[in-house]
């Protein structure tokens, strides 16, 4: 029975990631909105995608996480990383995602909206608010979440797919890594998940949607 708890759990990870034009359909439709929900949506899912981020931890990031009180007085600037420390970590899985120039781009343009939308500039105010002036919360991430999936006309998919679909992405990847460093993708994907054991990683090992996919046309 735990055996077979296990096996669900392996094959859960397995399916609950998008497929790259899912991701195109989806990150697109939201792109192209440019309403209040769609501008704090977008960065959500886009974060939660390329970092990696479980739900909990993107909702928990600061605006001081963001945006370093040192660099204040220079327009613009936003931290090229995240420290995942014991105020965010779940699980107590701390470290360091660095942020692409493209993320980057989109925090400096989301940061001017913040300020257009008089949403607090503390360093202990939360990055993603709510209609209500709160801090979002993990069940308007799920409704968040159903909602752009439905209308992108994809499958519904939960906030934690967005998490599986960037282990998946490295895991696959042909485009970025070197053929030496391809070798090494179980251990980049433990990193950046941040997970404790390589042995929770190796769910990401198993054939993927596409894989089976070519199977069953043999």
């Amino acid at each position: 029975m735990v055996q077979l708890g296990f096996q669900e759990k392996q094959s859960r990870a397995g399916i609950n990631y998008l497929l790259e034009d899912e991701e195109k359909r989806l990150f697109s439709f939201l792109r192209n909105r440019k309403d209040k929900q769609a501008e704090r949506d977008y960065l959500l899912l886009r974060l939660c995608r390329t970092t990696g981020l479980r739900r909990g931890e993107a909702l928990a990031l600061n605006v001081g996480d963001i945006f370093p009180r040192q660099t204040r007085g220079i327009p613009g600037v936003v931290t090229e990383k995240i420290i995942v420390n014991e105020r965010i970590a779940e699980k107590g899985s701390v470290g360091e995602l660095y942020l692409p120039v493209d993320i980057q781009k989109i925090l400096r343009r989301f940061l001017k909206l913040k300020r257009l939308w008089n949403e607090s500039f503390d360093d202990n105010a939360p990055l993603f608010v709510s209609r209500k002036g709160l801090r979002l919360s993990i069940r308007s991430f799920k409704d968040v979440m159903d909602k752009w999936c439905r209308l992108a006309g994809i499958p519904r998919y939960t906030p934690h797919a967005l998490r599986h679909t960037k282990a998946q992405r490295i895991m696959a990847d042909v485009r970025h890594l070197s053929d030496d460093e391809r070798q090494k993708a179980l251990i980049f994907t433990n990193k950046q998940l941040r997970h404790k054991s390589l042995n929770s990683t190796m769910v990401y090992t198993a054939p993927t949607k596409e894989e089976m996919q070519r199977v069953g046309a043999i």
